[in-house]
């Protein structure tokens, strides 16, 4: 048995168990991340499907929200009966949320909308749809 082999050995399984580690701790990190992630929320997956369906031309993939007084679509087809989506930020609060929207209608710039949400039997409905958006505090 030669004196320095038991060095290299140490070496190497100093290495593996490190990169281990590393593995794992990313992996961690990634699942972390993957939790945190808004577009796996049922609340952000029903503000795709509705202006998915709505910015086709379209209607509401659902129906419409009890006790909505106006048709929320018709507001967002104001500026043209297609357009392009980018979700900007959330808030909710039970069965309750609010959702600010960039909307694209052609070359134009971004117009800017708030979408009301409501809650019901675990589904989220757009209630409502108001030009602008509605500030949201980062830390709710």
């Amino acid at each position: 048995m030669r004196a320095g082999r038991p060095v290299r050995t140490g070496r190497v399984v100093l290495v593996a168990g490190v990169l281990l580690m590393l593995s794992a701790a990313g992996f961690g990190v990634t699942a972390l991340v993957r939790a945190g992630d808004p577009a796996r929320s049922p609340l952000y997956r029903a503000v795709e499907a509705y202006l998915d369906g709505v910015g086709t031309g379209g209607g509401a993939p659902a129906a419409p929200c009890a006790g909505a007084t106006t048709d929320p679509g018709a507001e967002l087809h104001r500026h043209g009966a297609r357009f392009g989506h980018r979700i900007v930020s959330s808030t909710e609060s039970g069965g309750e949320a609010t959702v600010n929207v960039d909307l694209g209608y052609g070359d134009g710039p971004a117009v800017a909308y708030s979408l009301d949400l409501r809650r019901t039997d675990r589904v989220w409905q757009v209630c409502s749809a108001s030009p602008g958006h509605v500030e949201i505090d980062p830390f709710d």
